[in-house]
């Protein structure tokens, strides 16, 4: 290792969602994406004198001489990356200031110091097409300037082209940084440049959530309506059975509940300081919230609020949205589902006005179900592992099994509608005979 740091600037770049990308391919197919993505960046960097001097499964990291370079490369790229690929994009941070030059074998080089961790963890926190550049050594329009040949088609002054965003918190860093968003889109809303960054609350890689409000998922076990409060059953970490407390107060939206409905929550103090569940979100019920962002694939995020006016963010599938006109800060209405370990909470029935709900009648309130009788439901969760799930139908939660699918090779998953027979289950629930599939709407986990 060289004794004396060296300034330059870096830039990591990164296949955004790349785990997803990876599921969906063979070990064979992801290198051959991984290599195309690997030749079009690297004539890109080249052309403005940049270099890659580390290469991750899901990127790569590149330095430059200068900062003008190394964010003009970055735009260019993120332009070009469309042509290249209508499937893939990138989450790419910029960072200027001094590292440490490690000599590798083979003639390689590395460098460590805190203005390259800076650049990558702004790629980590980076969402869809983002550009995020570290401020601290620059001045946006005094000394760099950058274009876009979207920026160019509507005139774009240079100040509008870089937006400040909030301090953002970094692993490993005592104070939050300060940053910039690259706005080289012909629109402020289009692939995120208003929301480029992953929030505090929905972020599964830099969570700092403490072990007591992390999130809970389990079934209503005894609820006094006339009294307003109830008790949830649930597993805790360590598969340990457990019972816990919560008021009609701090059940999201005020929506109705029932006993045996499944719900979402956290764990927080109560009175004198004993554990009851908060920002209580029931599966299956209908909500209001916003189009927070709209990706590159034509999937969303919607985002609610729960009690202490923290952000609740909901995944929406490109289908969900194909067939409406749905743009960002949309209020829309939607029926609450649970994805994969990956997408987590999923919005499905999207309906952005307001008229008749297509499934309303699946969905709303609504009497109890009559034994023998022909109902059809919608999936809101399925565990596909252990072969069984729940869903919805006029407010009673209905236990779905693979035992009772006519067609075993279509396992339901959340979103999907299905018809079934109606018979008892335990508990004076219900349980799901002779399933079948009537529309398949929903998530491949």
């Amino acid at each position: 290792m060289e004794n004396n740091p060296v300034e330059k600037t870096f830039l990591q770049i990164r296949i955004f969602n790349s785990d997803q990308a990876k599921k969906s391919m063979s070990d064979f197919d992801w290198a051959i994406f991984f290599n195309d993505f690997f030749e079009a960046s690297s004539k890109i960097i080249h052309t403005y004198s940049g270099q890659v001097v580390r290469l991750s499964s899901e990127g790569i990291l590149v330095i430059f001489e200068d900062t003008f370079n190394g964010v003009q490369a970055a735009v260019d790229l993120q332009e070009s990356i469309k042509t290249i690929d209508g499937h893939s994009s990138c989450a790419i941070g910029v960072a200027t200031g001094q590292a440490y030059k490690v000599n590798l074998t083979d003639n390689r080089i590395d460098y460590i110091g805190a203005c390259v961790d800076i650049a990558i963890y702004l790629a980590i926190r980076a969402r869809g097409n983002a550009i995020l550049l570290h401020a601290p050594l620059v001045k946006p329009g005094e000394n760099i300037t950058i274009h876009s040949k979207a920026g160019e088609v509507i005139n774009r002054p240079q100040q509008d082209y870089f937006i400040e965003q909030p301090p953002v918190k970094l692993p490993a860093f005592t104070h939050p940084i300060s940053c910039f968003s690259i706005n080289w889109q012909v629109q402020p809303s289009h692939f995120l440049s208003t929301h480029p960054i992953e929030d505090e609350i929905t972020s599964s890689i830099l969570s700092d959530t403490s072990p007591d409000e992390q999130v809970h998922f389990g079934r209503i076990s005894a609820f006094k309506k006339e009294r307003g409060f109830g008790f949830i059953q649930f597993y805790t970490e360590d598969q340990e059975y457990n019972e816990i407390y919560f008021h009609m107060t701090y059940v999201i939206n005020q929506t109705p509940v029932q006993e045996h409905d499944h719900v979402q929550f956290v764990i927080k103090p109560g009175k004198e300081g004993r554990p009851q569940a908060c920002s209580v979100l029931v599966m299956g019920s209908r909500m209001q919230g916003q189009i927070e962002s709209i990706e590159a694939d034509g999937s969303a995020h919607i985002t609610i609020h729960n009690q202490d006016f923290g952000l609740i963010r909901f995944f929406a599938l490109p289908q969900e949205l194909n067939s409406k006109d749905i743009q960002i800060n949309d209020v829309v209405e939607f029926t609450v589902g649970s994805g994969s370990d990956t997408e987590g909470l999923i919005a499905i029935d999207i309906k952005n006005d307001n008229g008749e709900e297509e499934y309303s009648e699946i969905v709303g309130s609504g009497d109890n179900l009559q034994i023998g009788s022909i109902e059809r439901a919608i999936i809101t969760v399925y565990f596909e592992d252990k072969g069984y799930g729940f869903a919805k139908c006029r407010r009673n939660n209905v236990y779905v099994h693979v035992s009772e699918l006519i067609s075993p090779e279509n396992i339901p998953v959340p979103g999907d509608v299905i018809e079934f027979e109606v018979f008892p289950g335990r508990d004076s629930t219900y349980r799901a005979n002779s399933i079948r599939l009537v529309i398949k709407k929903g998530l491949s986990l």
